[in-house]
């Protein structure tokens, strides 16, 4: 990127910016800043001291009591959803109310908000013995319009499970909490700050210093202290779930400004260009192992089956999930349609017709929308994506079950709709920047043009090397040149070690448990599933979600017997005997272990420059 070419804006609602995926430009005269202005540049995007995590603690309540509602009812969501009367409880004790009194310029409102009802969504569909395609207006409206306001999609994202889904607690010494969700919990490991290395690296200034609660308690990356919020299921495997992936974000925070430097060393095409890259690239190397060590921590307090049977179903989106009941996604209810005895300020616009359909919920003419979403992924994750825009690492898989990993080169494809139309598919690291907060979105944006445009460090290296093989019909490169090369392969070694990583994490947690018989106590529950069944019958056999959820076919999930011995022999399930299974699938709807592979050889292969 030119540093005279413009930015993306950085408004911070959607009536000051373009939808998703299609961040809009300022006018000419916003021009990238020069190095001194960086750390005001990451102020602008909501890049914080701990990157991409709020610069304070989360909101915990919403203040004003007109939404006590929604704060009594997350409190008793785990005792709920266990109880299965979550769904019943919404349906008629839950009043419908207005996101209009969040505060108007306090975006951590908006973000509670979000939070909540992502929560409320998440456990209405999923939490019954079947899931529910239907939305209720209690959820759907204010979640709508707290989306919409946040510019973010109506379905629970990383945003909402993890970065603003935590606290801190105070030091052990300090500490009165009894919470479940912040006891036991193994400490943290030393951190390995910017500070630490051999050379010596820019760092990020304060930017500004946290002003909200338990401000000079606030620190995110010591695991140790960090808590859930709220959880699904109440158990400390799902809090040290969310909270490995906040600690994460938080360590990998000080590497932005460092790889900012880098990239405008090379737009500027300064003296030192080679050098200063060369130092960020091996600060990014130890950044990336830290992460790591992080990332493998997740089995000290998170345990396979709880994951796999427990936790991973509520993660699961409504996109490509038409195998457990959602052929066209979830509707979401806005309320009675023209005719249908309408409510007082339910009325629907000429505008609202044109954009809400119409469908029968029991018995009776509702207006809303068929929405089909991916489900929360750590493939919505900011910092990751940072590292593979800085590098370079471009990833060309829509991630779809039908797509072949390996088949094509082009940065799109096309899928054929129900109707028989032809629609292009971004790739999914391209589509997933959508369920990003906007600011970060805009700001990976921005990532994507400095340096020498895109291709990210990778470009400048390949220029670098191919200027040196075309000079006086070839000359070795120099030593300062070499020491560039090798700086970058390590550090795409390095983020393509971090990936293997994660794939022995989902081999564990999903590929394991998916071969495994199931426990008893996740076949069958004597509770009540009134909302779901209708009779208030007990002891019904509950669908398996998670084999379900898995990409494992309603009744080719392994639960044990000789029905599944017979099934092993056909090759329908994906169970430890010889033969293939059906292909296992990420909640973000990814053919899971090919996409991943893919992700990680495509991080290898953008360090194979000069071969």
């Amino acid at each position: 990127m030119s540093p005279c070419e413009p930015l993306p804006t950085s408004a911070a609602s959607k009536q000051q910016a373009s939808s998703p995926g299609s961040e809009s430009e300022s006018d000419s005269s916003s021009h990238f800043p020069g190095i001194h202005h960086i750390p005001s540049l990451l102020n602008k995007y909501d890049v914080t001291k701990y990157g991409f995590l709020p610069e304070g603690p989360p909101l915990e309540v919403l203040p004003d009591e007109y939404y006590a509602p929604w704060e009594n009812l997350i409190r008793r969501l785990p005792a709920l959803l266990d109880g299965g009367t979550f769904r019943e409880v919404v349906d008629g004790r839950l009043p419908v109310l207005e996101a209009d009194r969040l505060g108007t310029w306090k975006e951590e409102e908006w973000r509670r908000g979000y939070v909540v009802l992502c929560f409320f969504a998440h456990g209405y569909i999923w939490g019954g013995s079947r899931p529910s395609e239907v939305l209720p207006r209690q959820i759907s409206v204010p979640l709508l319009s707290v989306s919409s306001h946040l510019d973010l999609p109506p379905i629970a994202t990383y945003a909402s499970l993890n970065l603003w889904n935590f606290g801190c607690v105070p030091p052990a010494s300090t500490s009165t909490s009894s919470s479940l969700q912040t006891q036991s919990f193994p400490p943290s490991p030393p951190l390995t700050p910017a500070s630490s290395s051999s050379s010596p690296s820019p760092s990020l200034p304060s930017i500004s210093q946290p002003t909200t609660r338990d401000a000079n308690r606030f620190d995110p990356t010591d695991l140790s202290r960090l808590r859930t919020l709220h959880t699904f299921t109440n158990t400390p495997s799902e809090s040290w779930f969310y909270l490995v992936s906040v600690a994460m974000e938080a360590q990998g925070a000080y590497i932005i400004p460092t790889m900012l430097y880098a990239l405008q060393a090379i737009g500027l095409q300064s003296s030192d260009w080679k050098d200063t890259t060369t130092k960020a690239l091996r600060e990014l190397v130890k950044c990336v192992e830290a992460v790591g060590e992080l990332l493998e921590r997740m089995y000290e307090a998170c345990e396979p089956m709880v994951f796999y049977h427990q936790i991973r179903p509520f993660l699961a989106g409504s996109k490509g999930m038409g195998g457990v009941g959602l052929p066209r996604g979830v509707f979401y209810d806005l309320g009675p349609a023209v005719g249908e005895d309408h409510e007082e300020g339910e009325g629907e616009d000429e505008e609202g017709k044109k954009h809400w359909e119409v469908e029968v919920v029991h018995g009776k003419k509702r207006r809303g929308k068929w929405m089909a979403y991916r489900g929360g992924s750590n493939g919505q994750s900011s910092l990751i994506q940072f590292w593979d825009l800085v590098l370079g690492v471009e990833h060309v898989s829509t991630g779809n079950m039908n797509s072949s990993p390996h088949s094509s080169t082009s940065s799109s494809s096309t899928t054929t709709t129900e109707k028989g139309e032809q629609q292009n598919m971004k790739p999914f690291h391209e589509e997933v920047r959508e369920y990003m907060p906007l600011k970060h979105r805009q700001f990976l944006s921005l990532v994507s043009k400095m340096g020498l445009g895109k291709g990210g460090i990778r470009k400048a290296v390949m220029e670098m090397v191919e200027t040196a093989a075309a000079d006086h019909e070839g000359r070795e490169l120099s030593e300062k040149e070499m020491e560039l090369q090798k700086a970058f392969e390590d550090a795409t070694r390095a983020l393509a070690n971090f990936r293997n990583k994660h794939l022995q994490i989902v081999a564990r947690y999903i590929v394991i448990p998916s071969r495994q018989a199931v426990p008893e106590e996740y076949m069958y529950k004597k509770k009540k599933w009134k909302s779901a069944c209708g009779d208030g019958e007990t002891g019904e056999k509950v669908v398996n979600l998670a084999s379900v959820s898995s990409g494992l076919q309603q009744g080719h999930g392994r639960e044990g017997g000789k029905e599944d011995e017979e099934k092993k022999d056909g090759g329908h399930m994906h169970g430890p005997g010889p033969g293939p299974g059906p292909e296992l699938t990420g909640t973000g709807g990814t053919a899971l272990l090919p996409f991943l592979k893919q992700t990680r050889d495509e991080t290898l292969k953008a360090g194979e420059i000069g071969r």
